[in-house]
């Protein structure tokens, strides 16, 4: 497994970049990143559950997501899928939600599945973060939940 943050996650345009190298086979790893069932496993920093999950898996479809920490605290964010190439990719919109339900700031975040052999290269990337602050509280917790991913991934691929 890697993980790389290109740049040191401070570049002038506020992207995130990581990338892991999963023993999964590509195709089981595209469907834990599109199935709710999947999605509530992994979805979110190491500290938070997944408490609800919706999937609309078509290009203009919507997801939402809401993660719950430990202190009961929900944090809603939802986005719209603007390329679906499975295995391969899957662009979609990010935007944490206010108290209205409303997007704070709209980011865009694409995830590529590469063959390695008997293992896959998850490449991660997210642009467009408004600020320095929420890049680094953001790369922080994308690693964590690609953590998550990873064990989940390696877990369900053993299980055939």
């Amino acid at each position: 497994m890697t993980a790389a943050n290109d740049g040191g996650g401070m570049s002038p345009q506020r992207e995130i970049v990581l990338t892991r190298d999963i023993a999964a086979p590509r195709a089981l790893l595209f469907r834990l990143w599109t199935e709710p069932e999947h999605l509530m496993r992994w979805w979110g920093p190491q500290t938070t559950t997944a408490s609800s999950v919706s999937v609309d898996l078509r290009e203009g479809g919507a997801w939402r997501h809401c993660i719950l920490t430990a202190e009961g605290r929900e944090y809603w964010s939802h986005g719209r899928y603007l390329e679906i190439i499975p295995p391969e990719r899957l662009v979609f919109t990010f935007g944490w939600e206010n108290r209205e339900g409303k997007p704070e700031h709209t980011m865009q975040v694409t995830v590529e599945f590469h063959e390695l052999g008997e293992k896959t290269r998850l490449m991660f990337r997210k642009v467009q973060l408004p600020d320095d602050t929420e890049l680094k509280l953001q790369t922080g917790g994308w690693e964590q939940a690609l953590d998550k991913y990873v064990a989940y991934a390696e877990a369900t691929s053993r299980e055939g």
